[in-house]
């Protein structure tokens, strides 16, 4: 009987402290989406890094993006991306080519834009503790069918975001790191692509 109190306290204290962590990672996740859902818009600049160590490829580029309510602007890899919520303009600088499509929420599940509210829906989470005066929380989604099996957010003493990683289940890890970030009122006009203003550009239209 002493044998299985003994275990029984052991499991007790691991699910309290199980349960507090979950309630320290609502509290950080929480406090963040609040931060930037009360901004009237933002410019970030990141560094992307892609790390598979199966094949042992791994990749890495720079980008800026704008973003206001369910709009941004894109800038990578000489692609300028934008979206008004319903439409998005794809412009390759390069060939002078727009490719325009409606906008499917569907294909974006993880993006600069929405990152901020992903765990609201389908995920548990796990405060893991600070590191670097930053602290970190992973995520990890219900849906077992999803490619990958968690997200790791390290959030400053600010509660903004210093960089998440999405851990694919292929063995790939995809950073995303915030550089310079400044909050800012940003035009609405600033989402949207006016083909006409692009002499002889192709227009590739999918709607």
């Amino acid at each position: 009987m002493r044998l299985i109190n003994i275990f029984y306290c052991i499991y007790f204290v691991s699910f309290l402290s199980h349960a507090q962590d979950d309630k320290k990672a609502l509290e950080l996740l929480d406090d963040m989406s609040d931060k930037y859902k009360k901004m009237a818009g933002f410019t970030s600049t990141f560094t992307y890094i892609m790390n598979n160590l199966s094949e042992n490829i791994a990749d890495s580029f720079q980008g800026r993006i704008s973003v206001k309510e369910e709009m941004y602007v894109l800038f990578v890899e000489g692609q300028k991306i934008i979206n008004d919520s319903k439409t998005v303009w794809t412009y390759l600088e390069e060939l002078n080519e727009v490719t325009i499509s409606d906008f499917d929420p569907g294909e974006q599940e993880i993006s600069l834009n929405n990152i901020f509210e992903i765990y609201k829906s389908g995920f548990s989470y796990k405060f893991l503790g600070e590191e670097n005066n930053l602290r970190l929380v992973e995520i990890y989604p219900d849906d077992q069918e999803k490619s990958y099996f968690k997200i790791l957010f390290k959030i400053d003493k600010a509660g903004l975001l210093y960089s998440f990683s999405v851990f694919d289940k292929s063995n790939s890890t995809f950073v995303y790191m915030i550089n310079d970030f400044k909050e800012e009122e940003l035009e609405n006009t600033l989402f949207t692509f006016i083909p006409e203003d692009y002499p002889e550009i192709e227009v590739i239209d999918f709607r």
